[in-house]
C-alpha cells in the first residue's frame, strides 16, 4: 500500500483544492461538487467531496469536523444534504465543518466526465479500506487506500492556521459507510498523530462487522453465546473484512494486536434502525460469512455489541442505541435523536 502519511502534513499547507454489495451498474446520479487534490511523485490525484465550508480557507469559528461516509450507491451528495439538515437542526452550522467524500467507480467518472486525476475503486471495496485501482483508459501510477484518503482529509483540517478553534473530529457512516467506519476506527493512526483533538466514531446499520477473533454468535436455549463455528463449506468466514485473517495492505501495516486494542479503546457509538430487519435486502451481505453474524442488520449489530463486551472488565465497551421505527435509511438515521446526541450533544 502506498500510504499518504509520509507526505500528508506537507500537503496541509498546499491549497490544491479544486456480489449483493458490488457497485451498482448505473453511474451515480449526482457528483459531489468539490475536488480534493494532492501530489505524489509529480502527479496529481483527486477525489470528490461536498462541504458546508471551504476546507482551504481560514475559519476561526469551526470547532468540530464531521465526515459522513456514504453507502454502496456512492451518493455522497445525498449524504451531504442529509447530514447538513442534522447540522442545521442542531444550530451548529457556523461551528461545524461538515464533509461527505465520494468514492467513485470508473463508470461514475466516465459518465460524469471527470478528469483523469480522479481515483476509483471496483466492487465498492473502498468500504473496507482497499486500494484504488487503475485501468487501460485511466492509468494510475500510484494506488491509495480509501482509509488513507480520509486520513488526508482529517490531516488537512488539523491545521491551526486554517481552523484554530477545531477541537473535535467525528467520523460517521451508514450502511456501506458504516462498514467503512467500523473498520477504519480500529486502523487509522490519526487519533494518535493528532492527539490534541477529540475523536469519536459513529457506526450506523452496516451489513457486516469485523470480528476480533474466530468466535461468532449462536443462540442457545440459555441465551446468546459466542463460539468458533463449524466452518465446513465456509472456510473464509474469518477473512478480512469480516474477520482478522488475510488483512488488506492498510490493515496489515497496522497489525492485528494494534487493531484490536484501538478498536476496544476508541470512542465508538453504534446506532441501529429498529426496522432494519429485511433479510432479503439486495445490499445485505447474504454470503455464508455474513450470515454467520446474524439474519439481518439489526440483529447483527446487537449481536456484535454483545460480542465486544466479552473483552470488557465490568464497564461497558462503547455505546449503542436503537432508533425507533426506522429501517435502512441514511437520512432518518443521521437526523435521529440518537445521532444528534452523539454528534452534537443535543
Amino acid at each position: 500500500m502506498k500510504s499518504l502519511l509520509p507526505w500528508l502534513f506537507i500537503s496541509l499547507f498546499i491549497p490544491m483544492f479544486g456480489n449483493a454489495q458490488d457497485e451498482k451498474p448505473q453511474a451515480i446520479e449526482r457528483a459531489c461538487p468539490s475536488i480534493f487534490s494532492f501530489n505524489k511523485n509529480n502527479k496529481t490525484y483527486s477525489f470528490r467531496y461536498a462541504s458546508n465550508h471551504p476546507i482551504a480557507l481560514q475559519n476561526d469559528k469551526i470547532k468540530q469536523m464531521v465526515i459522513y461516509i456514504h453507502g454502496a450507491r456512492r451518493n455522497g451528495l445525498d449524504y451531504y444534504e442529509w447530514g447538513e439538515k442534522a447540522v442545521i437542526a442542531a444550530n451548529k452550522n457556523d461551528e461545524t465543518l461538515f464533509i461527505s467524500p465520494q468514492f467513485n467507480s470508473e463508470k461514475d467518472l466516465e459518465d460524469h466526465k471527470h478528469d483523469l486525476t480522479h481515483l476509483f475503486w471496483v466492487k465498492n471495496n473502498w468500504r473496507i479500506g482497499d486500494e484504488s485501482v487503475s485501468s487501460e483508459k485511466r492509468k494510475m501510477p500510484e494506488v491509495f487506500s480509501s482509509f488513507s484518503l480520509v486520513d488526508s482529509l482529517i490531516a488537512r483540517a488539523c491545521n491551526k492556521k486554517l481552523f484554530p478553534s477545531l477541537k473535535k473530529i467525528t467520523i460517521i457512516g451508514h450502511s456501506a459507510g458504516g462498514q467503512f467506519v467500523s473498520r477504519y476506527v480500529s486502523m487509522t493512526p490519526m487519533p494518535k498523530i493528532s492527539s490534541t483533538y477529540k475523536f469519536n466514531f459513529i457506526i450506523m446499520n452496516p451489513s457486516t462487522y469485523m470480528y476480533l477473533d474466530d468466535r461468532r454468535p449462536v443462540k442457545t436455549e440459555t441465551g446468546l453465546t459466542f463460539i468458533k463455528p463449524d466452518s465446513t463449506g465456509c472456510p473464509s468466514f474469518n477473512d478480512y473484512p469480516r474477520g482478522m485473517e488475510k488483512l488488506n495492505p492498510y490493515a496489515l501495516k497496522v497489525g492485528v494486536e494494534t487493531i484490536k486494542q484501538q478498536f476496544l479503546n476508541r470512542d465508538i457509538r453504534f446506532i441501529l434502525g429498529e426496522k432494519d430487519v429485511n433479510m432479503n435486502d439486495s445490499s445485505l451481505d447474504k454470503s455464508c460469512e455474513g450470515n454467520m453474524q446474524g439474519r439481518f442488520r439489526l440483529e447483527r449489530g446487537q449481536f456484535y455489541y454483545a460480542y465486544i463486551q466479552l473483552y470488557s472488565n465490568k464497564k461497558k465497551i462503547h455505546q449503542i442505541e436503537v432508533v425507533p421505527d426506522v429501517a435502512h435509511d441514511g437520512d432518518k438515521m443521521v437526523n435521529s435523536k440518537a445521532a444528534r446526541k452523539f454528534l452534537f450533544g443535543n
